[in-house]
């Protein structure tokens, strides 16, 4: 019975090998089953694995664990997770049992707590075979103003939810100015440090032309009078201009041609508008000896010469068409006259009336229009929008008189925007509270008036400061202007849909506006003009900070906020870039602390900070490396911080915020003590959820409550006690009177279509300006971080 197996064994395994060399069967020895090996058992219990845990997580958001493979099973076994969800081979994540093989891979992910230093902790067994993954929450920051970013929100203000780098990054230039190139009379004769200037600062931080207030007056100095009709510029004369200036453009073949012709592509939604002199006609003479018709009748309403030229300039000298083969191209917006009020009337020895001056908008583009279908014409170009001067008298009498006389033909307002760091003493900053007033009264008028806020241009905006002028250049006066630049940009970015254009005014030489030392503003100075430096080459003042701040800002908007009316936020989106803006209205500086971002997902690989504040007053531009997303972070008194975080892949914007204004039924209601002032917004659209504010422009004496009671459909809303910027009255030495916006967050479940909004002040005197709700429809809740 021993040997029995042993034989038949041996049998066997010679029959195999003889069959073996006579080239018999089919398969070789080498594959053939073992009848003698027994099957493998099956085996379901792995190898021990782990996972290594997680610190530092960001708050209410999923942390994945990292990649383990399974190994030492020999076929399917059960997989399960307790208090968190697995993935097997990148797929979907779930939470049910299920079944893994040898070789495959598994995550674990768990949801963080929404509190500071919590663990989170997931179990996960394979066949038996149990090992834990945890996550532990980030430390909780020091206290700061909390900034709330969600990338994949999309913010759109009234439709427009994109950085239009050609609107809002401009500067008061064009491309045929000779400012651009060294050696001539606009630079003095002396060169440039740079040796190709206007490439080097328009490509390099992509910025677009803005404004020329220059070409169309010089070109009327060279025009002859029509024969025919005196006081009428010659048509056939400027057609013979015309068609040699547009030829010349086109085939100059100088090397500054061919460098304005490169760059004519940032020079298409450009600016044009007249001076007071000789367009205003009152006598004074062109170059050529002759002054514009002053001829006021029905036949010729006052105007008629001043039209007549203007139209027939944007006809003749610009490319008319893209079959047009001359030609630079035509401007989009044409302000009828540039500031005409201090001018002509505050200034003048013999004024006219702000009510001539808006019929002679309305002459001037009547006659444009006859000649020229394709552009925008606006006004009145104001120099300064106090709207509540004089208890309001100066809107009356002159910003409303031009909505209810020329509001109709016009296409567009034009305004100009200053901060005055010293003006006689006092600080009349309009950055905050007071610009957001200016730009809701206008927006408020213009919906009762024409049915819609009309669009709105700052052709201007900047800082003068009164005990600086006529003094040799200082960075600490470009520090000054640098600081209003970035705040008044922060709350114009604020309306995109109802702003066309802003133009920080930065010309680029302004030789023409040297008087016994050059002129305040610009982009480029002698090198002998800093302390220090030697030499008559053309640098860069320090204006040039405003740009490189925001050299490669671009892209989609998405949502952010601040917990503190003082600090301005904004982000966008571009591809796998977050950017994010952070302007500081406060004097002093401030802490900030960024929740977060949301993109767990999604590894955080790079990212710059530039920072423009000062130092003992001057400007400074630090940019500093980031190896990881900062959670805290101090910005200077007045300052502007720039981050652009990159992401390993493009940040994916799945939800919405709709943003839309609705304006009340009424507008500039008086303040009488413990009287309700009502006011109706209707027609709000609304959705599942969402956010508002209602903004109340306010106009009173220092010293008067800035807290009503307030209802919104029956529902008191709590009025806070702070405002955007300064408190106005900045210990008497501020403005005038208060004059602002203050935003009061209101419930989205108050809201009604149409809204009954009370308010009620304990005290006299002073307006009620505006009213107006942001309501931001949301296609998914948020919950914002208090202070």
């Amino acid at each position: 019975m021993i040997t029995r197996p042993y034989t038949l064994l041996t049998l066997t395994l010679a029959l195999l090998v003889s069959l073996s060399g006579c080239g018999g069967g089919g398969k070789s020895s080498t594959t053939d089953p073992d009848p003698t090996t027994p099957e493998p058992q099956p085996d379901t219990t792995p190898a021990s694995f782990s996972f290594t845990a997680t610190t530092g997580a960001s708050l209410n958001s999923t942390t994945t664990s990292n990649t383990i493979t399974v190994s030492g099973i020999n076929t399917a076994t059960t997989v399960s997770v307790v208090n968190g969800q697995y993935a097997i081979d990148n797929g979907s994540f779930t939470s049910a049992e299920g079944t893994i093989n040898n070789g495959q891979t598994l995550q674990v992910q768990v949801t963080n707590s929404a509190n500071y230093q919590t663990t989170t902790t997931a179990t996960v067994t394979i066949g038996g075979i149990s090992a834990s993954y945890s996550a532990t929450t980030m430390a909780e920051p020091t206290q700061g103003v909390a900034i709330d970013v969600n990338p994949y929100i999309r913010h759109s203000v009234g439709g427009v939810d994109s950085f239009d780098r050609r609107k809002f990054i401009t500067i008061h230039a064009s491309n045929t100015e000779n400012d651009w190139f060294g050696g001539n009379d606009a630079s003095l004769g002396f060169a440039n440090e740079s040796d190709d200037l206007i490439t080097e600062f328009l490509e390099g931080y992509d910025v677009y032309f803005g404004r020329d207030t220059g070409g169309i007056s010089w070109h009327l100095s060279q025009t002859l009078e029509d024969p025919a009709k005196p006081g009428f510029a010659d048509e056939a004369n400027m057609t013979s201009r015309g068609n040699d200036t547009k030829g010349w453009y086109t085939v100059n073949p100088s090397e500054i041609a061919i460098k304005q012709r490169q760059h004519e592509h940032r020079n298409t939604d450009m600016i044009i508008g007249s001076q007071q002199h000789p367009f205003w006609p009152d006598g004074k003479l062109t170059g050529q000896g002759w002054a514009l018709s002053q001829t006021e009748t029905e036949a010729e309403p006052f105007g008629t010469a001043t039209g007549h030229y203007m139209a027939n300039f944007l006809a003749k000298f610009y490319k008319q068409s893209e079959s047009d083969p001359n030609g630079q191209p035509k401007p989009v917006y044409v302000e009828v006259m540039n500031e005409p009020l201090y001018d002509l009337v505050d200034a003048a020895t013999n004024p006219t009336t702000p009510e001539k001056v808006f019929l002679f908008h309305n002459t001037v583009a009547d006659e444009i229009r006859k000649l020229n279908d394709d552009v925008l014409i606006g006004g009145y170009t104001v120099a300064f929008p106090d709207f509540d001067s004089n208890n309001f008298e100066r809107w009356e009498n002159r910003d409303k008189a031009f909505i209810d006389i020329a509001g109709e033909k016009m296409d567009f307002i034009s305004i100009h925007l200053y901060d005055f760091p010293n003006f006689q003493n006092t600080q009349r900053y309009r950055k905050g509270s007071n610009v957001e007033a200016t730009f809701d009264m206008l927006d408020h008028y213009t919906t009762l008036t024409l049915g819609a806020p009309l669009p709105l241009i700052v052709s201007e905006y900047g800082a003068p400061d009164h005990a600086l002028f006529k003094a040799p250049w200082t960075p600490y006066r470009d520090g000054l202007k640098l600081k209003a630049l970035n705040s008044l940009l922060m709350s114009m970015l604020e309306r995109p849909d109802t702003l066309l254009k802003t133009i920080p005014f930065i010309p680029v030489k302004a030789e023409w506006g040297r008087d016994g030392v050059p002129y305040n503003d610009r982009l480029m100075r002698q090198k002998f003009e800093a302390e220090g430096e030697t030499g008559n080459e053309w640098v860069y003042t320090d204006l040039v900070k405003f740009y490189q701040l925001w050299a490669d800002v671009n892209g989609t908007r998405v949502d952010s906020y601040a917990a503190d009316m003082d600090i301005l936020v904004d982000s966008y989106v571009d591809g796998s870039t977050l950017y994010l803006i952070l302007n500081n209205l406060e004097f002093n500086d401030e802490t900030l602390t960024l929740t977060d971002l949301g993109l767990n997902n999604n590894s955080f690989v790079s990212g710059t900070m530039r920072h423009l504040h000062t130092v003992d007053g001057n400007p400074v531009l630090s940019e500093s490396a980031l190896a990881n997303i900062p959670t805290n972070l101090t910005i200077g008194g007045e300052a502007t911080i720039v981050l652009a975080l990159n992401f390993e892949n493009d940040i994916a914007i799945s939800e919405t915020s709709e943003e839309t204004k609705y304006y009340a039924t009424t507008y500039k209601q008086a303040i009488t003590a413990n009287t309700d002032i009502s006011f109706a917004i209707n027609n709000v659209a609304l959705g599942d959820q969402g956010e508002a504010i209602l903004r109340l422009g306010i106009g009173r004496d220092h010293g008067l409550s800035l807290q009503p009671s307030v209802s919104v459909n029956g529902v008191d809303v709590e009025v806070p006690s702070d405002y955007r910027g300064y408190d106005q009255f900045h210990n008497g030495t501020g403005r005038p009177n208060f004059y602002g916006v203050i935003e009061i967050p209101v419930p989205y479940s108050a809201l009604q279509t149409s809204n009954t909004v009370v308010v009620n002040f304990p005290d006299s005197t002073g307006f009620v300006t505006t009213a107006a709700l942001q309501v931001f429809n949301t296609s998914t809740s948020i919950t914002r971080p208090m202070q």
